[in-house]
């Protein structure tokens, strides 16, 4: 998953700077048309200025005769200078805009792929299937208590793999005095079986109560204790024992 994301993340990183330069080479583009087009009226513009004043003799030397407007040099339009039709701003805005936009798609399919607490793979099974607790039972041996039980994957759940229960320990004012975990000794846990556990506590003559609960990784899994009532079991995080 890691490698996913950072292959991930250097393909949209690496999409925005070609974005980048593309935008850039095309603005600079255009810049050099838009300086060479005024270049060129500049030059028109002068040769226009030449012409009047070479003819302003003759037009001095014809001094009862009338002007006739459409006579005079008109400058050809901008367009007409390097046969292109004239730049406009949306010649280089559009692929900029354009570069903008792809660079946000990456950045939002990038930032979406990186967030925490998405679904499982499995889409949410994996919490909304609790597994069932049959049996619970204590025993002291020496400095340690031994607390060991049965529990069940139902036949309508999910493989569950790398399983673990997890004790924590009271004293006789209720404080917490120490908590453990212990893998199951089953690598994985098909749908319809079940298999023992046992976890040992140190400290056995400070224990007075204790509680169990189960774990997928480090993600707390449900269950149900089924020893209670065979028709009302209760959903549970954990499973509080009895008195050593």
């Amino acid at each position: 998953m890691d490698i996913a994301l950072v292959s991930v993340t250097a393909m949209s990183l690496a999409m925005a700077l070609a974005m980048g330069i593309v935008a850039w080479r095309v603005i600079r583009e255009e810049r050099g048309r838009s300086d060479a087009r005024v270049a060129a009226l500049l030059v028109e513009l002068e040769r226009t200025r030449g012409t009047a004043n070479a003819g302003s003799s003759t037009v001095r030397a014809r001094a009862d005769a009338k002007v006739r407007p459409d006579r005079l040099p008109v400058a050809p339009p901008p367009d007409a200078l390097d046969g292109e039709p004239p730049a406009s701003a949306a010649g280089w805005r559009g692929p900029l805009r354009a570069a903008v936009a792809a660079t946000f798609v990456v950045v939002a399919v990038v930032t979406i792929a990186i967030q925490p607490g998405g679904a499982p793979p499995d889409g949410g099974a994996t919490q909304a299937t609790p597994v069932e607790l049959l049996s619970l039972g204590h025993a002291r041996h020496g400095e340690y208590l031994a607390i060991a039980g049965s529990v069940r994957n139902p036949a309508d759940g999910v493989d569950r793999g790398r399983l673990s229960v997890m004790a924590t320990v009271f004293d006789e004012a209720g404080t917490q005095i120490g908590t453990g975990q212990t893998p199951l000794p089953v690598r994985a846990l098909p749908p319809g079986t079940e298999t023992p556990f046992t976890i040992s506590m140190p400290d056995a003559d400070r224990i007075n109560r204790y509680r169990i609960s189960f774990a997928q990784d480090q993600t707390a899994v449900p269950h149900v204790d089924l020893r209670q009532t065979a028709t009302t079991p209760a959903v549970v995080a954990s499973t509080a024992g009895g008195q050593p």
